[in-house]
């Protein structure tokens, strides 16, 4: 399906009595050609009617010659079907006016905020009044019908007015059934004129209004709203709902920051372009919008404002794209596309300046390695896996000097999958990437899922360096844990990009400040030497944050256990004192290190399936304690009495059970600081969301100084990165054994482990004598405000 808006040789929709009109033949030639040809163009379905694109009708019938006995005295013997339709041009119903009228002009500017009366108005249109006019789960088709009022109230003033009166009429009856068919059918209409499939009616049929009243006041509210209006309504949406990861939208700083990233990587406006999977039409508004503001600066040059390309599967956002972009008045085409992945079709037929898309994530992490058929010219993706494959799809389609600004998991910069590292290696020794952002967590409806930015360039741009930008500090949170980058915050990001770039040309005198976000320009040898990792956060990092843990309680009883556990601080005191000034902290710091990985230093088991130790199987009457994340508190297991299994299961899950000194880290859930276990927990039994680590006989390590070293923030932030790249916290056990921990000489990690040992039961102690002191304060204090026996009587008596 295209939309062709403003352009004379677009693609139309056409039925089966129009094909058969324009070609000259009757309505059941058609049915024939439909029947018996295999090839024969494949209809789009809505609003029970089918709709055929005229582009791949008339390719059809120009390989049909009309035969001598049905071709009329002007057509010779090579006149094809094809000919014949051209000539005939388009039918009455299809030939509807196509521009709207003059667009409403460009949506406000980065740092303009929108009209307040708009989103004073937006805000009541979402709040209760969305629940009784839209019904349960109906949040899509509310947002269509806001969208469809506004579209048709400044694009089509004729149309408008024939909703107005109906809702302000005095007969009656009136019904929001009709109300609904008449906007979704002038909507239709609109949208058909511009080739776009008709499924107004169908997304607003879906709408359970409670009263007619409700459905009046939004067509009300509607018209009190000014041209800008549309994103709002986005906007306000993303706020609000909760949607499935497949199905948000991109939020609309993210969408400025891809599409100022793609054109100043470019150096110029780019002419066309593309989204492959463009959800509501966030990143091609965006590019419109970006290149608008372009060419209002000082000095600018009036370059023309790129024609817009894009596929979506999604039927339900399709009329939301194609109305936001009419708005924004320039030419699009966006196509249906329901049955396989865009590769899998060549689509556009010509090449693109730039591609932005914010592609469906799938986080499968298999160590699977079986690879799919096709032309896969930087590798083929695993099965299942398509993170690495619209990368490669983005630089297919792009034409010389053309960018692609793709969203991607972080999962997917250092993922241990053999054929996505051969993916990545491909990528950064043909010198295609071009730069790295690391964006916040919590950026996206639905998902806390943190995503980063991957800007590619066409080959024959390639350089030896990637620019890496951290930008996971910026934003601010907002309502429902949800945050939201700035004007500045996009701008900061932008500003590095432009000050840590390769500068062509000369200097400018307005050119951008420093870098202000952390960054790393790296080359290809040490990209090599990190395997290959796009993630930001492996060359970059992320500074130390201190780690305060999580206060105990003790098992106090009032003053007697103050007094026995200052004994002992006092006692722990002086033992921390002597072993402090027999430290000689010099030659500690100075002691030579080597780096390993933990896989080097330790058998790795990943805790059972849930096939073998499913949550039924843990009971509060069992026998063998079951570790689970929640266990793991200040470096220590603990027992919550309420998770142990069988003797009998923990028998049979041997290769599963717990010895001293093991350390054990959490896969799954809430990542922290791992813990160890005592001598007397000997045979406890993990949980399938841990991991324990086991230290080689060996090796050259310490159980309490990996644990140490491992308890560290950064070594902390290390495994939380890695696990925030999927849907839920999960670090693999691949993923972990690649840690890198500094060891120095065993007797110097003696010595800080037995120092470091005592500070911690130091700690443990003075944090119990202080949670003991607060018990027995509360005890006293309860004692001396608590109202007296006399009192109490006193208080029954009547007041004189």
């Amino acid at each position: 399906m295209g939309n062709s808006t403003g352009v004379p040789d677009g693609d139309r929709l056409l039925t089966r009595t129009e094909i058969a009109a324009m070609a000259g033949v009757t309505r059941a030639a058609v049915t024939t050609w439909e029947r018996r040809a295999a090839d024969f163009p494949t209809p789009r379905r809505t609003a029970n009617q089918d709709y055929f694109i005229e582009s791949e009708i008339l390719r059809w019938l120009d390989e049909r010659r009309v035969p001598s006995h049905r071709r009329t005295r002007r057509e010779g013997e090579h006149t094809t079907y094809g000919d014949r339709m051209r000539r005939h041009g388009p039918v009455t119903s299809v030939a509807q006016e196509r521009a709207a009228r003059q667009p409403a002009g460009s949506v406000p500017g980065p740092r303009e905020s929108p009209d307040p009366r708009d989103a004073e108005i937006v805000r009541e249109l979402m709040g209760p009044l969305a629940e009784r006019v839209g019904g349960a789960d109906r949040a899509v088709a509310y947002l269509s019908l806001l969208s469809a009022l506004l579209f048709l109230k400044e694009t089509r003033p004729g149309c408008w007015q024939k909703v107005q009166a109906y809702v302000m009429t005095g007969a009656e009856p009136r019904s929001s059934t009709a109300l609904l068919k008449l906007v979704g059918a002038e909507t239709d209409s609109v949208l058909l004129a511009m080739g776009s499939l008709p499924e107004m009616q169908d997304a607003l049929a879906r709408l359970e209004p409670r009263r007619f009243q409700d459905l009046a006041h939004v067509v009300r509210l509607v018209g009190a709203l000014g041209p800008h209006a549309f994103q709002l309504f986005i906007e306000e949406y993303e706020e609000r709902a909760q949607l499935r990861s497949r199905e948000f939208f991109t939020p609309l700083p993210v969408a400025r920051l891809m599409a100022a990233l793609g054109r100043a990587a470019r150096k110029s406006s780019p002419s066309s372009v593309y989204d492959p999977y463009f959800r509501g039409g966030e990143l091609l508004g965006a590019a419109v919008d970006t290149a608008r503001w372009g060419r209002d600066r000082p000095g600018a040059a009036d370059a023309p404002l790129p024609r817009l390309l894009g596929q979506t599967p999604k039927r339900a956002t399709l009329s939301l794209a194609s109305m936001g972009l009419a708005l924004r008045g320039v030419p699009f085409t966006l196509q249906l596309k329901t049955r396989g992945r865009p590769w899998e079709e060549k689509w556009p037929q010509e090449q693109v300046d730039l591609v932005l898309t914010n592609p469906p994530f799938n986080m499968k992490d298999t160590s699977q390695e079986t690879t799919r058929t096709g032309h896969w010219p930087y590798g083929a993706p695993p099965v299942g896996n398509d993170n690495l494959a619209y990368p490669q799809y983005a630089l297919s389609v792009l034409a010389r000097g053309g960018r692609a600004a793709v969203v991607m998991p972080n999962k997917a910069g250092n993922s241990g999958n053999t054929a996505e590292r051969a993916i990545r290696r491909a990528l950064v020794e043909q010198g295609v990437v071009e730069c790295v952002v690391a964006l916040p967590d919590k950026l996206f409806s639905g998902t806390p899922v943190p995503v980063c930015i991957w800007l590619l360039r066409h080959p024959a741009d390639a350089d030896d360096h990637v620019l890496f930008l951290d930008a996971r500090d910026l934003g601010v949170m907002r309502r429902g844990g949800r945050r939201v980058l700035a004007h500045d915050d996009v701008r900061a990001v932008l500003d590095s990009y432009l000050a840590l770039s390769p500068k062509e040309g000369p200097v400018r005198p307005d050119g951008p400040p420093p870098a202000s976000v952390p960054s790393a320009r790296v080359d290809r040898e040490a990209l090599r030497r990190k395997d290959y990792s796009l993630n930001p956060i492996d060359h970059i990092g992320r500074p130390s944050a201190p780690d305060f843990g999580t206060a105990g309680m003790g098992e106090a009883e009032a003053w007697a256990e103050v007094s026995r556990l200052r004994e002992r601080c006092a006692e722990l005191d002086e033992r921390t004192a002597v072993l402090r000034n027999e430290l000689e902290t010099d030659r500690v710091r100075q002691a030579p290190r080597h780096r390993a990985t933990l896989v080097e230093l330790c058998e790795i088991q990943a805790g059972p399936s849930h096939a073998l130790l499913a949550p039924r199987d843990r009971t509060p009457h069992g026998v063998v304690p079951v570790v689970l994340p929640k266990h793991l508190r200040n470096g220590r297991v603990t027992d919550s009495a309420d998770d142990r299994a069988s003797l009998e299961l923990a028998e049979r899950l041997t290769r599963y059970r717990l010895a001293p000194d093991d350390i054990v880290c959490v896969r799954s859930g809430a990542m922290g600081p791992p813990a160890m276990v005592r001598g007397d927990q000997m045979g406890w039994l993990m949980s399938s969301n841990v991991i324990r680590l086991r230290c080689r006989q060996g090796a050259g390590v310490l159980p309490r100084y990996l644990l140490a070293a491992l308890s560290r923030p950064d070594a902390v932030n290390w495994v939380k990165d890695r696990a925030a790249a999927t849907a839920a916290p999960f670090i693999t056990q691949d993923a972990l054994g690649r840690q890198e921990v500094l060891l120095p000489p065993l007797d110097v990690q003696r010595e800080i482990a037995e120092l470091l040992t005592l500070l911690g039961e130091r700690s443990d102690a003075h944090r119990d004598l202080a949670a003991a002191i607060t018990r027995a304060r509360g005890l006293l204090l309860d004692q001396l405000t608590s109202a007296s026996p006399s009192s109490q009587d006193s208080e029954k008596e009547p007041r004189s």
